[in-house]
């Protein structure tokens, strides 16, 4: 059954602005010939850090047009608190449970190696992505892609301008310039993760899906995190972080790099999983599933 969606007054503008943003960047007989332009700069950058001419050629060749949707959503104002309280029902506390069972000799190779709680682990999978039940399906080279190329005023002009009049009221244009300039950074050192996978262990980046800020796999591990800490569980020669062994040695290797180990008060520990995700709500949900899922049955 289709829907009927009503836009009034400054949004409907934006939305007729946006919607011819992305016509003009992905039209037939110019897309190829503007991506080329779009991306040079950026391509051209990764070149000067040292990775060679074709291999960024190649992951670029079909490379998509930027996701300016994607940034104008990442900008809007006044979204609130993500509600985690239902990761607390019995079911899920079941779930958690059984993953643990169902993988219990790589949770002892686990603990033995990192030393890390299972049931802390089993928590941060089934927040992110309920065991691998939903790990995204957004193209992650164009998220960093398309974040990246927000160094360029042109680039932010258009978000702007497709952005709703309350929203750009709430950030002022300073402020707003200032947020996506970050982000443009923090995107391409995330790119250039991205680019150190593909050299290093033949991870063919531009087929990698994940989440809409570019994390991917069971722990939702950005690109600089898998750089770091991930680790080929299974022994196949190659990292993959929607396989249980590896996702759960990744995740233990992160956990533990960050002090989880030497973490004794809640305090501590909080400050351990907070760096993995800066949200104090889910800091103390997945604290919260870890204790239940320790519990004496």
């Amino acid at each position: 059954m289709l829907k009927r969606t009503v836009v009034v007054g400054g949004n409907f503008c934006a939305l007729l602005l946006l919607s011819s943003i992305l016509a003009l960047f992905s039209c037939g007989p110019c897309r190829a010939k503007g991506q080329g332009e779009i991306y040079r700069e950026l391509q051209n950058r990764l070149i000067r850090d040292g990775f060679s001419r074709a291999l960024v050629g190649r992951a670029f060749r079909s490379a998509r047009p930027p996701m300016l949707h994607l940034v104008c959503s990442t900008m809007r104002t006044g979204t609130g608190v993500p509600d985690y309280d239902h990761f607390l029902a019995p079911k899920e506390i079941a779930c958690a449970r059984r993953f643990i069972e169902d993988h219990r000799n790589c949770f002892v190779e686990e603990k033995a190696e990192y030393g890390v709680a299972p049931e802390i682990i089993a928590a941060l999978f089934l927040v992110e992505t309920h065991f691998g039940s939903y790990t995204g399906k957004t193209p992650t080279m164009a998220v960093f892609s398309t974040f990246a190329i927000m160094n360029r005023k042109g680039n932010r002009d258009l978000v702007w301008r497709s952005i709703s009049a309350s929203d750009r009221a709430a950030w002022g244009r300073r402020a707003f310039d200032k947020k996506l300039l970050d982000r443009s950074a923090w995107a391409y050192g995330e790119l250039r993760a991205l680019f150190e996978l593909e050299r290093r262990c033949g991870m063919k980046i531009e087929s990698l899906r994940g989440s809409v800020m570019g994390a991917i796999g069971w722990p939702q591990f950005l690109p600089t995190s898998l750089v770091k800490y991930g680790v080929d569980g299974n022994g196949d020669g190659r990292i993959d972080l929607n396989n249980a062994a590896d996702a759960i040695l990744s995740t233990a290797n992160y956990l533990r790099a960050y002090g989880w180990c030497e973490a004794k008060t809640r305090p501590q520990k909080e400050a351990v999983i907070y760096n993995y995700n800066h949200s104090r709500a889910y800091v103390q949900i997945v604290l919260g599933i870890a204790e239940r899922t320790s519990e004496v049955r």
